[in-house]
């Protein structure tokens, strides 16, 4: 059986999806879209599915600021061999038969997946045009005139509107916007065994390491002679979850927090766990052995959560103040970034910083007179600041913000880790507005994978400390009491960050470790 999949170049220019090439086993998130058919356009297929409501069969209302309105059913849509997340705009359930294509996106917007060998890779790109009677307009699509080019490999990046040459079109133009690739769905070996452990989140106390799972309730403690101590939890187990942490850990001298989709739990030093809370977690930040921790019980409302060891846990409404974006601890307690957002468009609104003390007494600040608006900004930095993009904002006693020195160039993610800032991007080319920042020159590593760029800056300067590669964009990062930098970087186990510049992570298979002691025990 052959299908194809339009894989969008986003998801691979991002780097979640290594670009298909024919021969190779190709799996991608899956979603589908319902279009009229079309005979020359081989995206399009007509497929026999069996419909799944997702989110209880609950329909949504868009509103995405362009005056229309509708509602949409969330579906899977399972084949054979293929499962894909279907936003229907009608309510649908059991056998059915639609019209569509069949996308490869990022993870985040699908619970569907698909997996099979590629037998043919075609870039899908579209033509442009603008108004030849008005200077410097936009861009418009020209419906209708989707083409396709053989390759025997995707890009790695994609071309943006590029000009025609030729001057009696110069008012023409050609974008690419991803890969039709053909799965065949039979020609493909079986999937390889999942580890005993996938890293997710880990964090450090002392020389000790603890690590939970991204979908098993499961934490492994790692002590300095890398002894396991293995934590099976009372909790969900996530299948195939669209977020790259469904939960996180913060160790501390008596033992580990651990927070989540699914509640607040506390792991003990001699192996047992307790149930802290049942609220959902979105994101916390821990002060020594206090854990502030920001619940969502429920759509459009929040509330802050502070937890002891051995105390019940302190809950305060945090509704009204927006989506939580960003937060880490302070000296006196705990900063956190709050942004509105219109929940039908994602229109985003007015941000606001929070302090919160160690005793659960909040400060709610002003709305922000200079505007976030970068898809993920992060706090960090002496004194605290709010890196968004390409602007950074030095935050004030009064929980306002004043113009700082911005990074060189846009950075994808960050945060910090004691002395230190760290921050995730893309190797730089040299023809950026950083040049070759954070680097001095050309990379001189060189690999055939997908890598993002970690690096370490000196928290009160911002001047670069170290480079590595690694291979996660969104790693999760902690310090140990020797020094050692831990990320997560691949699915079997943790990065030490070596202290040479630009040279491979030094790996530490947790999911090895586990299996031993599951055997000698």
């Amino acid at each position: 059986m052959h299908l194809p999949v339009l894989v969008t170049e986003l998801s691979i220019e991002d780097g979640e999806t290594p670009p298909p090439e024919v021969g190779v086993i190709g799996e991608f998130p899956l979603l589908f879209h319902e279009i009229p058919a079309d005979p020359v356009d081989p995206s399009i297929v007509t497929l026999r599915a069996v419909v799944e409501p997702l989110h209880s069969g609950k329909p949504t209302l868009q509103r995405p600021g362009t005056g229309e309105e509708w509602w949409d059913w969330t579906v899977l849509l399972r084949g054979a061999g293929w499962a894909a997340t279907w936003y229907a705009r009608r309510p649908v359930l059991g056998q059915v038969e639609v019209t569509g294509r069949l996308i490869g996106d990022l993870a985040y917007a699908t619970t569907g997946r698909i997996r099979g060998r590629v037998t043919r890779v075609r870039v899908a790109a579209d033509r442009y045009r603008r108004d030849p009677e008005i200077p410097h307009s936009p861009w418009q699509l020209m419906p209708g005139t989707r083409h396709y080019r053989e390759v025997t490999a995707a890009p790695r990046f994609f071309a943006g509107v590029t000009r025609s040459t030729d001057p009696s079109t110069a008012t023409h133009g050609i974008r690419e916007v991803g890969v039709l690739v053909d799965l065949d769905l039979v020609d493909v070996p079986p999937p390889p065994l999942r580890p005993s452990v996938v890293p997710g989140a880990v964090s450090a106390h002392d020389t000790d390491l603890w690590v939970a799972d991204r979908e098993l309730p499961v934490v492994v403690r790692l002590d300095t002679n890398r002894h396991v101590t293995e934590y099976t939890l009372p909790g969900q187990i996530f299948d195939n979850p669209p977020a790259i942490r469904t939960r996180y850990v913060w160790a501390h001298a008596g033992g580990c927090w651990m927070g989540g989709w699914d509640g607040i739990y506390h792991c003990n030093l001699d192996g047992t766990v307790s149930k802290v809370s049942d609220a959902p977690i979105r994101d916390g930040a821990a002060h020594g052995e206090v854990l502030l921790a920001v619940a969502v019980p429920s759509r459009n409302a929040a509330e802050l959560v502070l937890v002891r060891p051995g105390q019940n846990p302190l809950a305060s409404s945090a509704s009204g103040w927006g989506d939580l974006e960003a937060m880490s601890a302070v000296d006196d307690g705990f900063l956190l970034l709050f942004r509105q957002r219109d929940p039908s468009t994602g229109t985003l609104g007015a941000a606001r910083l929070v302090r919160v003390d160690l005793h659960g007494a909040t400060t709610l600040g002003p709305p922000l007179n200079s505007a976030v608006d970068s898809y993920r900004p992060f706090l960090a930095g002496t004194p605290p600041t709010v890196f968004d993009g390409t602007n950074a904002y030095r935050v004030l006693d009064d929980l306002t913000v004043v113009d700082a020195a911005a990074l060189p160039d846009r950075v994808l993610h960050g945060g910090q880790i004691g002395e230190m800032m760290w921050i995730v991007g893309h190797p730089p080319d040299g023809t950026g507005p950083g040049g070759w920042w954070p680097l001095t020159g050309r990379p001189t590593y060189t690999t055939e994978h997908q890598y993002w760029l970690f690096t370490l800056l000196d928290a009160h300067t911002r001047e670069p400390i170290s480079s590595t590669p690694i291979r996660s964009a969104q790693p999760d990062v902690t310090v140990d009491g020797d020094g050692t930098l831990w990320v997560t970087a691949t699915p079997r186990g943790l990065h030490a960050i070596p202290e040479q510049i630009m040279t491979e992570p030094v790996p530490l298979d947790v999911a090895d470790l586990l299996d031993r002691s599951r055997t000698q025990g």
